[in-house]
């Protein structure tokens, strides 16, 4: 019998019981009977292929309810309602109706105009610019999965260089003299090997 991820996050073993009960109430109530999230139910449940005690399509939603959606979390909404926590999401999305925000500072509803400046500047810039905390604006990008800002080193052509850039070479190391002038260590010695210049500490013989 293959485990299946728990609440917890550790793995779950079906025993036969358990699985009889799939289907025969709610997943909502099944997980709390268990003890385990309901997505773990929902998916053992149709992985077997066995239908859901009450359809979506049978819920009623009724005015009270759809006026109470956003202003507690979907989980508890669900547990009230004895429903599925992602029927609430999915009702709750399908109306444009904001997710419950508990009393913090670091919560913060974001615009795609904000989504759009992550990752294209540095985090303390974006803080700056949307009011963001910047803890807060480093987690949204985390989860979004987008990269951190890098800022492009400009290319430097090898007859670019000013007199005073190549006076530089080779009395510092590749990395002080890269640091120094603000390019990639690679151009600096590749600068330096291309005009005969010998590395820091060598004596040209």
């Amino acid at each position: 019998m293959i485990p299946t991820p728990s609440k917890f996050g550790k793995r779950h073993t079906w025993t036969r019981s358990q699985i009889r009960m799939l289907g025969t109430i709610s997943d909502a109530a099944l997980s709390r009977k268990l003890g385990l999230s309901i997505e773990t139910v929902l998916k053992k449940r149709q992985k077997l292929g066995i239908a859901a005690s009450r359809p979506a399509k049978s819920i009623h939603w009724t005015r009270a309810m759809i006026a109470t959606l956003g202003k507690l979390p979907d989980r508890k909404f669900a547990r009230i309602h004895d429903m599925n926590v992602l029927t609430v999401y999915k009702k709750r999305v399908s109306l444009g109706i904001r997710c419950y925000a508990r009393k913090s500072k670091s919560w913060h509803y974001w615009t795609k105009k904000e989504i759009a400046l992550l990752g294209r500047m540095p985090d303390g810039e974006v803080a700056l610019k949307t009011g963001i905390n910047k803890s807060s604006v480093a987690w949204k990008r985390c989860k979004l999965k987008i990269p951190p800002f890098t800022k492009k080193r400009p290319k430097k052509h090898l007859t670019d260089w000013t007199l005073g850039e190549i006076a530089l070479l080779g009395e510092m190391t590749d990395a002080a003299a890269a640091a120094a002038l603000d390019l990639a260590p690679s151009a600096v010695r590749l600068k330096r090997i291309a005009l005969g210049i010998p590395p820091f500490g060598r004596k040209k013989s």
